[in-house]
């Protein structure tokens, strides 16, 4: 008994005290959804299931870090500060991309509207993030990620951001090469309409939205 209360115990004490990762990112319009739902069929075909045919959640990261778990009220605070003074805009995707890892992901132009709204997440939440994150084993061998993480949080921030959505994490790569092959994929414009945060797991993928509010103009 004694031990079975230790444990319980422990894992009580692991769950508060551990740090969560928290995305914060952009709400589009419905034909972001849509595009994705028709990439994903076209995954199907060749034997691949999207993340989005998973469950998980379209999204576009502005800011992702670790936090303590009781940030969450603050950042919640400062995301509705931000999408009140934030009007609707356009951004446009462009290509489907292969990464050297083998993720796949749906790439968008970045514009002045999408990197200052980033930038001021980035800026805003970064007094809150837990300090002692420590660095993605994929970033240590690049200095100026590292140096990035260090001061931010994340090693994709301000020159770094790069807007995306994710369609697959790592996958095999001679699928997604007969997928690319085949799939006549059209450029198309979404609006961004509002922010979401997500509780996200390692690969920083989230099935449940936490909270999102839309923009007020």
């Amino acid at each position: 008994m004694k031990k079975l209360f230790f444990s319980i115990f422990l894992m009580f004490c692991l769950n508060i005290f551990s740090n969560v990762n928290y995305n914060v990112f952009v709400i589009m319009d419905n034909n972001a959804t849509r595009n994705v739902e028709n990439i994903s069929k076209g995954l199907k075909d060749v034997g691949i299931e999207s993340l989005y045919s998973k469950g998980y959640a379209v999204h576009l990261t502005l800011y992702l870090t670790e936090y303590k778990p009781e940030a969450l009220k603050t950042i919640k605070d400062t995301v509705n500060k931000i999408a009140n003074q934030t009007k609707s805009f356009d951004i446009e995707f462009y290509r489907l991309r292969k990464t050297g890892g083998n993720w796949f992901m749906l790439d968008a132009q970045n514009n002045e509207a999408i990197q200052q709204l980033a930038d001021e997440i980035t800026v805003s939440l970064n007094k809150y993030r837990a300090k002692d994150a420590q660095v993605p084993d994929w970033a240590k061998s690049i200095p100026e990620k590292v140096k990035s993480f260090n001061l931010y949080g994340s090693p994709n921030v301000f020159t770094s951001f790069d807007p995306h959505i994710t369609l697959l994490t790592p996958e095999d790569s001679a699928k997604i090469d007969a997928f690319t092959s085949k799939y006549d994929f059209k450029p198309f414009k979404s609006k961004v309409i509002g922010i979401g945060i997500a509780q996200v797991d390692d690969l920083g993928q989230a099935k449940n939205i936490i909270y999102s509010v839309k923009f007020k103009k």
